[in-house]
């Protein structure tokens, strides 16, 4: 299992998988969050996060962009902590695309992958140079925090629920979150 995704400019990244000896590259463009969608989808369809089970039958899916290209992504959790990970391929406007990789493989194993490369952009561009960069959409530092802190300890970010007066609020301790960003190895 290997997941590239490297800045190649400002608007424009190049991603490359392989998985089971099956590869496909593609270079989504600024006209989508390509980072933060992917570990979105990422993480809403792990039942630890999709508690209502609405990602079990269909999964879940981003579309990046890449002017006139587009690549549709599906993630779909399966049995045995496995991913299905379906890409198709659309070029232009046209109704059908082509499937460009169906594959399975364990989803901590895809989810370490990508927040290894998730990870080197943070510690190479920043919180604010992958805005510069990547021009309209911010570094998805919330979801990259709670995926990675799943990784390492198989559970939810702590979140702290209040109930004041039947207003529910929810924080997160911001220390908590400092020090898990300092303890990344940069």
């Amino acid at each position: 299992m290997k997941f590239e995704y490297k800045l190649r400019g400002t608007g424009w990244a190049s991603f490359n998988i392989e998985i089971n000896s099956q590869s496909y590259s593609f270079s989504p463009g600024y006209l989508t969050d390509a980072l933060g969608g992917i570990l979105n989808a990422i993480k809403e369809i792990h039942p630890l996060f999709d508690t209502e089970g609405d990602y079990k039958e269909y999964g879940s899916n981003y579309t990046w962009d890449a002017e006139p290209a587009i690549l549709k992504w599906n993630l779909k959790y399966i049995d045995n902590e496995k991913i299905l990970i379906n890409l198709t391929y659309f070029e232009d406007d046209e109704e059908d695309g082509v499937v460009v990789l169906n594959e399975e493989c364990l989803y901590d194993v895809f989810l370490k992958e990508v927040l290894r490369e998730v990870e080197l952009i943070l510690v190479e561009y920043g919180i604010v140079g992958y805005k510069e960069m990547w021009v309209e959409n911010e570094f998805p530092l919330s979801t990259f925090l709670e995926l990675k802190f799943y990784l390492e300890n198989k559970k939810r970010f702590p979140i702290a629920t209040n109930i004041v007066a039947y207003k529910e609020t929810r924080k997160s301790d911001l220390k908590f979150e400092l020090d898990f960003i300092n303890k990344m190895k940069y």
